[in-house]
Parts: structure tokens; sequence; C-alpha cells
């Protein structure tokens, strides 16, 4: 009869500590969830924001280069401006129109015409 009591108390009390743990790792586990949510929903706005300013340099360089092409001529100060702008351009891995555009401003005289 002993040993009988003695198997019941321990599997009760290996199934109380089993429930403790169990309920200490659902826990962590609920809260590493909402703490993921919460960190994909930040770099989601990042993201966003970063795609806004993205397009935002792009139509500020077309801005500038349409300015300058009708003004018929760019100063130095101008083009270091434009080529820093298309440096940025580049670095976010984008080609196309700008490179055609580009050469036309450097190709403009550097002062108005008399």
């Amino acid at each position: 009869m002993e040993w009988v009591t003695g198997v019941i108390s321990s599997v009760l009390s290996s199934g109380l500590i089993l429930f403790f743990v169990r309920r200490y790792f659902s826990r962590r586990d609920q809260q590493e969830e909402c703490d993921r949510a919460l960190r994909e929903e930040f770099y989601s706005k990042i993201n966003i924001s970063l795609e806004t300013i993205r397009l935002l340099s792009y139509h500020r360089m077309s801005e500038e280069i349409e300015r300058l092409l009708t003004k018929d001529f760019a100063t130095p100060s101008e083009r270091r401006l434009i080529e820093e702008m298309y440096k940025n351009y580049k670095a976010h891995g984008w080609n196309g129109d700008m490179d055609a555009r580009l050469e036309k401003v450097f190709r403009l005289r550097t002062a108005p015409k008399e």
C-alpha cells in the first residue's frame, strides 16, 4: 500500500510540476509572439517611411534636372548637387531615365548666355 501511495504522490507532483512548466513557457511564448508582432509593425512603418523618402528624393532630382535643362546652364555647385543626388539614386539600385538626363545636364554651359 505504501508503494501505491508513493507512486500516486510522485505522479501528482510530476503532473503539477509539468503544469507549471508548461504554463511558464506558454506565457513566455505569448509574450515573444506579441513582441515579434510589434517589431514587425515597427519595421514595416520604417520601410514605408524609407520608401517615401526614396520617392521624394527621386522626384526632387527629377525636378532639379528639369530646372537646369530649362535654364540651359548649370553652375559647378549645381552640378555637384546633382552628382550627389545621382549617387544616392544609384545607391538605391535605380537606373534608367536619369542617366541620359544627367548627361544632358553635364553637357550644359556653366554660365548663362551673354
